[in-house]
């Protein structure tokens, strides 16, 4: 029992011996019961007298507990929700807060009251979200010793969703359980958790980072042909759905011509403007006093926006829509990609891309009508004979084609389009085309194309399908490892290989280099290691590649063995005194039967030369005679 319950539980002793004291009674643990005083009578035969109940509650307290709306239990807590207040949607690997207000119905104290949240109908663990300041196991500490019966009390409860969580299908939601529990003043170790309110939460994605475009920006006095100073009022929005603090906006001109006088200069004391914080979605103007160049051969100026948190600031271009002293008839408006953004700047197959365009009109005279489409790619597969094509990017709640009435002369006009991107996609990158069409201030219909780049990779992993790895061994004798694995992704890993790392002996000679690891295939890895030494043998399976992105991924296997003293095994030992037994007739032969072959042989061949010879001579004679 903790510090805490232990001395809730000295308290709730000290009441109840206080309530057997001669001379005490008491009818109410708020103070509102009358006490009688040892040693004097009440004569009056109308007074109310507390009667204590079965439960050891006075009847006051029951009839207070009445009146409060709560239910006689004794000492034990009644929980139920009053409400739970969500967001109605929450932004991926973003934080958001839930109020929870809760009422204790019976008339025992609640001790130590915690939450606990699970997920989806069957109450398993949270896998898609987290809770700020609680345990893994989803559980909150409200850190509060008591909530007496009757009373009611509200808790904001920080949560965040995990950065890997994905949108779900329109219509669908994430369904959250919160239970709550105490313990009662029998101060068990098991807390009960008597109710349970569930809520829905709608994940969507959105830009985890904040960033700023200029909407628009006005002149203050027009500017008109003799106007050489003007105060440009320019309104700045936050795109993203994430706040920055302390926004730091500054402006200035560019050069133009061979001595790099400025186009237009700022004239206010300092061209850093501090816009303190702006959250998402919200808009600020800033303004600027500028002083024009006459001789200017363009508009540009540059806005760098800063923010605590930012790896490095963001800088806009913008073409003021000022007149300049050429004049522009007979030029054709031009309306190109300025820039574009894609975020995040990691695309993986089957998760979500937003990609930002940034469309700008490069003459100084407004366009109308402009059409933006996008040319999404397909992929075309081949599986078992049979050939099927899928869209590369799927535009989610739009179509690929935005329309904007007019953008005015030397104006930026911003485009986002949210992208869900097929599982099976190859990784690579993927060039987009982009159409524009639209119109000059005279009807002629013009028309330009443009490319963005999305690149797309494919998620690298290798898993462990079996391991044997000896945990016991002995000096001297050596340790067999075995591992069998296969790569589940769908990109082939290069330069693959695995060793052993650690004080190992002979690992050099335990390294195996695959090399091209193919997707979907498996392999395995054996190894063999004599210990030097008695002790724990401990050491690391290492398996390194080149995932998809091109970037050096590693798994390691840790492992250790238990290694015993060398075996020592007893001599065999053979005795040299023993006689050896003379072999007999039968051995003797065998032990020399090549010999007595040979010796057959030649006496044969002697005896056919003898009988020869003398047939030849005997015909001589016969001859002569």
């Amino acid at each position: 029992m903790n510090m805490k319950k232990y001395i809730a539980l000295i308290l709730l002793i000290t009441v109840l011996c206080m309530s057997f004291m001669p001379g005490a009674v008491f009818a109410d643990t708020t103070g509102t019961a009358d006490t009688k005083v040892e040693g004097t009578e009440n004569t009056d035969t109308e007074e109310k007298k507390d009667t204590i109940t079965g439960n050891g509650e006075s009847a006051a307290s029951a009839q207070k507990a009445k009146e409060n709306n709560t239910v006689n239990t004794g000492l034990d807590p009644l929980w139920s929700f009053v409400n739970i207040n969500a967001p109605e949607q929450v932004l991926v690997g973003q934080k958001f807060d839930v109020e929870v207000t809760v009422k204790n119905m019976g008339t025992g104290s609640g001790l130590f009251p915690v939450f606990r949240f699970t997920e989806e109908a069957d109450k398993k663990a949270l896998s898609h979200f987290t809770i700020i300041g609680g345990t893994e196991d989803g559980e909150y500490d409200t850190m509060l010793t008591e909530i007496p019966g009757g009373e009611t009390k509200t808790f904001t409860i920080t949560m965040q969703v995990k950065p890997e969580t994905k949108e779900l299908p329109e219509g669908s939601k994430y369904r959250i359980n919160c239970m709550i529990a105490s313990d009662n003043w029998r101060m068990s170790d098991d807390k009960r958790y008597n109710a349970v309110k569930s809520f829905e939460l709608d994940v969507v994605y959105a830009l985890a980072e904040p960033s700023f475009v200029v909407e628009n920006v006005t002149f203050n006095p027009a500017v008109t042909d003799g106007v050489k100073e003007t105060t440009a009022t320019l309104t700045l929005k936050n795109i993203s759905d994430s706040k920055a603090n302390n926004v730091v906006v500054t402006l200035e001109g560019t050069a133009f011509g061979e001595n790099g006088e400025k186009n237009i200069t700022v004239r206010d004391l300092t061209s850093t403007k501090q816009l303190y914080n702006i959250s998402g979605g919200q808009k600020v103007t800033v303004d600027y006093l500028l002083d024009l160049n006459k001789d200017r051969k363009h508009n540009e100026m540059k806005l760098t926006v800063d923010y605590n948190g930012a790896e490095k600031p963001q800088e806009i271009m913008l073409n003021m829509p000022l007149p300049l002293q050429e004049s522009s008839n007979g030029r054709e408006p031009k309306v190109i990609i300025g820039r574009y953004t894609v975020e995040p700047g990691k695309v993986l197959a089957g998760n979500y891309v937003t990609l930002t365009l940034y469309v700008e009109n490069t003459n100084s005279l407004p366009v109308n009508n402009v059409s933006i489409q996008l040319d999404v790619p397909t992929e075309t597969s081949s599986t078992g004979g049979t050939v099927s094509s899928g869209t590369v990017f799927s535009p989610v709640d739009s179509s690929n084609t935005f329309y904007v009435d007019r953008i005015e002369g030397k104006y930026t006009a911003v485009k986002t389009i949210n992208m869900y991107v097929d599982p099976n996609a190859t990784a690579k990158t993927y060039t987009v085309p982009v159409d524009i069409q639209y119109e000059g201030t005279d009807g002629t219909k013009y028309s330009s194309t443009d490319n963005v780049n999305i690149p797309v990779t494919q998620e690298s992993k290798v898993e462990i399908i079996s391991s044997n790895i000896q945990e016991m061994g002995n000096v001297g004798e050596p340790l067999n490892i075995l591992v069998e694995f296969v790569n589940v992704g769908k990109v082939n890993l290069t330069n693959f290989k695995v060793r052993l790392e650690g004080d190992i002996p002979g690992k050099e000679e335990n390294v195996f280099y695959l090399g091209t690891f193919n997707a979907g295939e498996s392999n395995e890895y054996s190894a063999s290691i004599i210990p030097e030494e008695e002790g724990v043998l401990e050491g690391t399976i290492q398996m390194s590649y080149i995932d998809a992105d091109n970037q050096n991924a590693m798994l390691e296997i840790p492992f250790s063995c238990e290694v015993g003293p060398m075996i020592e095994y007893e001599p065999v030992d053979v005795p040299m005194d023993i006689p050896m037994e003379e072999p007999g007739l039968l051995d003797k032969l065998a032990q020399n039967w090549l010999t007595i072959v040979l010796a057959v042989v030649i006496i044969a061949q002697g005896v056919i030369l003898f009988r020869m010879k003398k047939k030849a001579k005997a015909e001589e004679e016969l001859i002569d005679g």
